[in-house]
């Protein structure tokens, strides 16, 4: 009888420790795939019927975004300074080949500016998609389909 009685002692005291371990896990900080330097590669405009490419101003210049939110635009003699931030949304958009959808996507906006010369670049794109060194990103204004082809610098 105290063999047994030990022996029940014991698994329930092992038992006691060892499922009172606490684990702590420290949440690793969610690092965006578009944190980084960028370049303009393309701009196009069009629908799904075909695309022309356009000048769109910031094709000699790299924008590094970072992951505090933080971004800069940086051409020649110039240096931008703003945020940009990606929102998850839930509403119609073009996709990189001119097909319109309803649904979950992401946007992304970018807002640099330079108080001292005046100059600002602001990009705000309906829907955004990262293809690892490569993200490309869409803008309907109104009659076409803007699209924009960014690879990383």
């Amino acid at each position: 009888m105290k063999t047994l009685l030990h022996t029940t002692t014991f698994i329930l005291l092992t038992f006691m420790f060892t499922s009172c371990i606490k684990v702590v896990n420290t949440p690793q900080p969610v690092i965006s795939p578009l944190a980084g330097s960028w370049v303009l590669t393309s701009a196009q405009e069009g629908d799904a019927n075909g695309w022309s490419l356009f000048y769109a101003g910031v094709e000699n210049g790299i924008f590094d975004l970072y992951n505090d939110g933080a971004a800069t635009y940086s051409e020649t003699n110039t240096t931008m300074q703003g945020s940009w931030y990606i929102n998850n949304v839930n509403s119609s958009y073009y996709d990189e080949y001119g097909r319109f959808y309803n649904g979950p996507h992401q946007q992304l906006t970018i807002h640099v500016s330079n108080n001292s010369s005046h100059s600002s670049i602001d990009l705000n794109f309906d829907y955004v998609y990262v293809y690892g060194s490569r993200f490309v990103a869409t803008y309907f204004n109104g009659t076409y389909i803007e699209r924009y082809y960014f690879d990383i610098y």
